[in-house]
């Protein structure tokens, strides 16, 4: 009875070789022709107005985070600290001019009027209506959204990202009691958890990202896009981006190089990496189109084979 099985077993590792290699194919085609893509197109002009509008957007955002966490939170800005901790292990080191600005943020009374509110809603929304146009554009969409609904759009994005920076304020700070808690007696029992524990935490950044990311190339696009074919180029975009961060953080880890920018250094590095992180986000985007679209070939390619096949002349 043996022999019969391992005949199965053998029989069964063709197909499957057959379609690890043909998977591996339609990848590298998939990154050669969004690198090509990527090229041809203005998306590194896109990358720059990200960078541009980031700078102008992030204390605005960061503002209304703070304001609504004043008047849910019971704790008198303690969370402050946890979000500082949130954006730090989204940037490299050396941008102490965040957590300076952010801090003056925190202690400041946080009492918006109404047309307060509008306009820091309007400046927050700078940002992810540059990163619904790249992407619209990457994607080459030509039928782009209306003015308001292009808002709308953006809003959504600014939106659903304050609701996470505030659920993640959240895990982090019911993290932070487990962890003085009762994981403090079992880091206690068993020292090797600490490292792994750190390697997790340090490295819990990048999942996050390329599951924001998918859900950014699967919503974004004014187009029709499945959901299977946005992780490919969200996984290739989170760990580029994870290279990038590990090599700019050791890049910058003296700003002596950056001396001719002066006062302004930290600002010149600040935009220097949400350049790079966008250029990586739209390259992502180019590969995510590049492999729905062959997967649609293939798709179609097969269709074709099978109906002549099946057609009454072969017959």
């Amino acid at each position: 009875m043996a022999e019969p099985r391992s005949a199965d077993l053998a029989g069964s590792w063709p197909p499957l070789l057959v379609t690890c290699r043909k998977g591996c194919l339609l990848a590298v085609r998939a990154l050669r022709l969004g690198l090509v893509e990527f090229y041809r197109s203005s998306n590194l002009t896109f990358a720059s107005s990200i960078a541009y509008y980031a700078l102008l957007s992030i204390f605005p955002f960061l503002l209304l985070v703070l304001s609504v966490l004043a008047r849910i939170a019971t704790n008198d800005g303690a969370d402050a600290p946890t979000l500082l901790d949130l954006i730090g292990q989204a940037l490299p080191s050396r941008f102490e001019f965040l957590s300076r600005q952010f801090t003056e943020l925190a202690r400041a009374p946080l009492n918006l009027s109404v047309a307060g509110t509008v306009v820091t809603l309007w400046a927050s929304m700078g940002v992810f209506g540059a990163i619904t146009s790249a992407i619209n554009h990457a994607w080459g969409v030509e039928r782009n959204y209306s003015f308001l609904k292009h808002k709308l759009v953006a809003f959504v994005m600014m939106l659903t990202a304050g609701l996470l920076a505030v659920v993640a304020m959240l895990v982090a700070s019911a993290a932070h009691v487990v962890e003085a808690g009762w994981f403090a007696d079992v880091l206690a029992r068993y020292p090797d958890l600490a490292w792994l524990s750190g390697v997790i935490v340090s490295n819990a950044i990048t999942p996050a990202f390329i599951v924001v990311v998918g859900l950014i190339y699967y919503f974004v696009p004014n187009t029709h896009v499945r959901l299977r074919d946005v992780w490919f180029g969200a996984i290739v975009a989170g760990v580029l981006w994870r290279l990038a961060f590990s090599g700019f953080a050791f890049y910058v880890r003296d700003l002596s190089r950056f001396t001719v920018h002066g006062s302004v250094a930290a600002v010149v590095v600040f935009l220097v990496w949400i350049y790079l992180s966008a250029v990586i986000l739209l390259y992502g985007v180019e590969v995510t189109a590049a492999w729905a679209r062959l997967r649609l070939e293939n798709r179609r390619r097969y269709l074709t084979t099978v109906s002549g096949l099946d057609s009454p002349a072969d017959r």
